[in-house]
């Protein structure tokens, strides 16, 4: 009888110190993960305007908005991670956050938020009646927190993205009362990449080096703006 409960003694001993071992062995990796994990100084969000039965507008070659701002949206996402900017994606895939339009607005609103981010950006296609209307548009929280982001952002697009596809510089950036610049008080934009409605920006909209290029230039700007 002493015999057996010795044996069993020291099962529970072998076992008790084999549970220990694994669970230092997790805590430890758990750990190491943590210290591994990038920490970043700036945060941006970028919010893909539009998204699941809201496309937003729709070019002529039936192109809906919504598509080319999520491509837009994943473009600078890695521009601005290659600059070591943390970057939140309010809308990762090709559907909305809710389908009900302010249910959506809702759910952005909340991980902006919750991102604590250095600046917001969200991405957007124009469309106008006049079809000769063409360039890319910042606009800004007409409270005026991301005025001078906006200014900075427009004048340096206009030298490198509108002047150079459009032949023309001479955009402002325009306040006003936009619910996704609002929803934090740091410099929140939208950047209407083009005009879907003109046929020229619509197929630079189309094309992967344009995108490249602008989301580039937006990412250029941003560091600018960091380092300032």
């Amino acid at each position: 009888m002493i015999v057996c409960i010795k044996k069993r003694g020291l099962i529970f001993l072998i076992a008790a110190i084999l549970l220990i071992t694994v669970l230092a062995g997790t805590l430890l990796g758990y750990k190491t993960a943590q210290a591994s994990a990038p920490v970043y100084e700036h945060t941006i969000v970028i919010d893909a305007g539009h998204g699941g039965i809201d496309g937003g507008v729709v070019g002529s070659a039936g192109v809906k908005e919504s598509d080319i701002n999520l491509k837009m949206s994943k473009i600078l996402e890695k521009e601005l991670t290659s600059r070591n900017f943390g970057v939140v994606m309010t809308r990762k895939t090709a559907d909305a956050l809710n389908n009900v339009k302010r249910l959506d607005m809702q759910a952005r609103k909340k991980i902006i938020v919750e991102a604590k981010p250095t600046a917001v950006i969200s991405l957007h296609v124009n469309r106008f009646s006049d079809t000769s209307r063409r360039g890319v548009q910042v606009f800004y929280d007409d409270t005026g927190v991301g005025k001078d982001f906006a200014y900075l952002m427009q004048n340096y697009l206009n030298e490198n993205i509108n002047a150079v596809y459009g032949n023309r510089s001479d955009y402002e950036a325009i306040s006003g009362d936009l619910y996704i610049t609002k929803c934090v008080k740091v410099p929140s934009i939208i950047i209407e990449c083009g005009f879907i409605s003109n046929p020229e920006d619509e197929k630079l909209l189309l094309s992967q080096s344009y995108c490249e290029d602008l989301c580039r230039r937006i990412a250029e700007v941003m560091t600018s703006a960091v380092n300032a």
